[in-house]
């Protein structure tokens, strides 16, 4: 690791590997039809609305537990009389009282405080991070990621910065060669995304400069509450973000010029196409 005034954080689904799409078509969705069966119509409600919350709307990149309480509500008020739909008041418990949302801290709010629906949504978990590897095995990352950290590791301090499980993540790091290039690797076990921004600014010199990538605009309020700049990998357009980055958006930040006024301008086209 080389210590810089520079840090540059990089989210990782959706934004440097197009898994987004992966995460909820071919894990999330299909495991929770598994864990709570649902007759055709509802099942069709169930999916249309995860796929507005998870991938096309402003809670694109929304950790998978309070996703998945918001499904759940819009599904019930879109549904209310569908059979089978479960009681997440236990959910709501955990979400209230926690403030780091992963398998580890649900099982370890479970043991305190035991329930057999939360136990199913540990199980939609589990499952789901078992289909979303199976899908991803050999997943590379977007057409200019490579070139883009290598430039950028040679001047800044590169991080991973995702609310994705670590050993996904290690994974397909390793898998798409980019680990080379990449400083820290942090994960949901390391706390959110500001939390995440934060730790790896404190591991650069003083004064600091940061930059977050990523694809949503939770990741841009992540790193404003954090102190840094953000541009969005836009998605649908990923190689041209990228190509962007490499040769425009880089240079710019490395020379200081990277500001409120140049963000706003590619955020703003980020938070219209999200709604």
């Amino acid at each position: 690791m080389h210590p810089s005034h520079f840090l540059i954080g990089i989210d990782s689904d959706g934004t440097a590997f197009d898994s987004m799409n992966i995460k909820h078509l071919d894990a999330f969705i299909p495991a929770a039809l598994e864990i709570w069966p649902m007759d055709q119509s509802t099942a069709e409600a169930f999916i249309r609305i995860e796929k507005t919350v998870n991938l096309f709307s402003s809670l694109r990149g929304i950790n998978r537990y309070p996703g998945l309480l918001e499904v759940f509500d819009r599904l019930k008020k879109e549904c209310p009389d569908a059979a089978g739909l479960p009681d997440l008041t236990a959910l709501r418990a955990y979400l209230a009282g926690e403030s780091r949302y992963s398998p580890v801290t649900l099982k370890a709010w479970l043991s305190a405080h035991p329930s057999g629906e939360l136990e199913k949504v540990l199980a939609w978990s589990d499952r789901a991070d078992t289909l979303f590897a199976r899908a991803c095995d050999g997943l590379q990352p977007f057409p200019g990621v490579r070139e883009s950290l290598a430039e950028a590791c040679k001047t800044a301090t590169v991080a991973v910065v995702s609310s994705a499980a670590r050993v996904g993540l290690e994974k397909d790091w390793a898998a798409g060669g980019l680990t080379p290039c990449v400083d820290l690797l942090m994960s949901q076990d390391d706390g959110s995304k500001t939390a995440q921004l934060q730790k790896a600014m404190a591991t650069c010199h003083s004064p600091v400069t940061a930059l977050m990538l990523g694809d949503t605009d939770s990741d841009g309020q992540c790193a404003h509450e954090a102190g840094a700049l953000f541009y969005p990998i836009m998605p649908g357009d990923e190689a041209a973000s990228w190509q962007r980055f490499r040769k425009e958006i880089l240079p710019l930040f490395l020379a200081g010029k990277y500001d409120a006024i140049q963000e706003k301008k590619y955020y703003d086209q980020l938070k219209a196409m999200l709604g």
